[in-house]
């Protein structure tokens, strides 16, 4: 006797619909993720675009259910062989009636895209943030290489928790460079091993904690005398190759030196290549510990001095400091 053979019902709608309902779905969560202006233009093609998604929400449901429909036949009735014919008619009508839909989606699809042409540049905008910032704070952080300059003598030590809390967050806005160096204002280097010509620190979780960790005690650093000159030096000898990009950020509350603007002119002197381009953005911050004439002297060559090239100045007050970095009105100075 020859054996019938039971044909199996292929019922590919299932997953298919299943795909096209998750994938509406997911085509509606993002549309309304999309963060829109508020002006009046901008204001009307998000009512239009809001108006589409409810229709594709509706075109969603009807799926859903007649993919519920479909469910029903099959767990109810494959096992009466009678009800297959049945099931492959509903399916049929089913499948009809979705290709009637793929025209309204499609109808939809164009709709909302002209809805959404005046938001077109606000998206490219929100996807252009997700890329690395060129500032932050006004501060440029297109760097690859960092080196703090820092003075660290005695009238420093009142600042100095906030110095490390500084440098710490300076170090969080640039998640990922190439080499770190940390050096006092004479060019005595933190790390010893990893001073001199051509050497960084290397940038990893691990030595950032450790150059935090070792710069909390402020003696590691040697002998100050509040004038970055020398620093500044030490660092572009031993550090610029011509095409790397470096910052360097000096850290301070006073500078000792007879003339300010002289020490501004040989500073910018120096960090000048031979086609006049800067070796390096210079950044300075200033820590107002003290009311006294330096540190109004220092505010001046680190407002001057990130002028020149390309940095950013900032000015933080220390507790117990009325917080001006300037004269303070009725009093004067002797400065040069």
């Amino acid at each position: 006797m020859k054996k019938s053979t039971r044909r199996t019902t292929d019922i590919f709608s299932l997953s298919f619909l299943d795909i096209i309902a998750c994938g509406f779905g997911a085509i509606v969560l993002l549309l309304l993720i999309v963060k829109t202006s508020s002006g009046p233009s901008e204001q009307d093609s998000k009512n239009s675009l809001f108006l589409l998604i409810s229709e594709l929400l509706a075109t969603q449901e009807n799926l859903i259910e007649r993919k519920e429909a479909i469910e029903n036949i099959v767990t109810n009735g494959l096992n009466d062989i009678s009800k297959i014919k049945e099931v492959q008619n509903t399916q049929q009508k089913i499948l009809e009636e979705y290709k009637k839909e793929l025209s309204v989606v499609s109808e939809i699809n164009r709709k909302m895209e002209v809805a959404s042409q005046s938001l077109t540049q606000e998206m490219k905008d929100i996807i252009k943030n997700n890329d690395r910032d060129e500032e932050v704070g006004g501060i440029p952080v297109d760097s690859e290489y960092i080196i703090f300059i820092i003075d660290n003598s005695g009238s420093m030590r009142m600042a100095w928790p906030r110095v490390v809390k500084e440098i710490s967050n300076i170090l969080d806005i640039y998640p990922t460079i190439k080499g770190i160096q940390i050096m006092n204002d004479q060019g005595a280097y933190l790390i010893k091993g990893y001073g001199g010509k051509g050497k960084w620190i290397p940038d990893n979780s691990s030595s950032r904690k450790n150059v935090l960790d070792m710069i909390k005690t402020q003696s590691n650093l040697g002998m100050s005398y509040s004038n970055p000159t020398n620093g500044i030096k030490t660092a572009l000898r031993n550090h610029f190759v011509e095409g790397k990009k470096i910052s360097i950020y000096l850290l301070g509350d006073d500078i000792n030196t007879p003339n300010v603007q002289s020490t501004i002119d040989q500073i910018s002197s120096l960090n000048k290549t031979s086609n006049g381009n800067k070796k390096a953005r210079i950044h300075g911050m200033v820590f107002a510990t003290i009311d006294h004439a330096r540190i109004i002297s220092y505010s001046n060559f680190v407002r001057n001095i990130s002028l020149l090239n390309e940095g950013t100045s900032l000015y933080i007050p220390i507790s117990g400091h009325l917080g001006w970095v300037d004269a303070d009105p009725g009093h004067i100075f002797a400065t040069d």
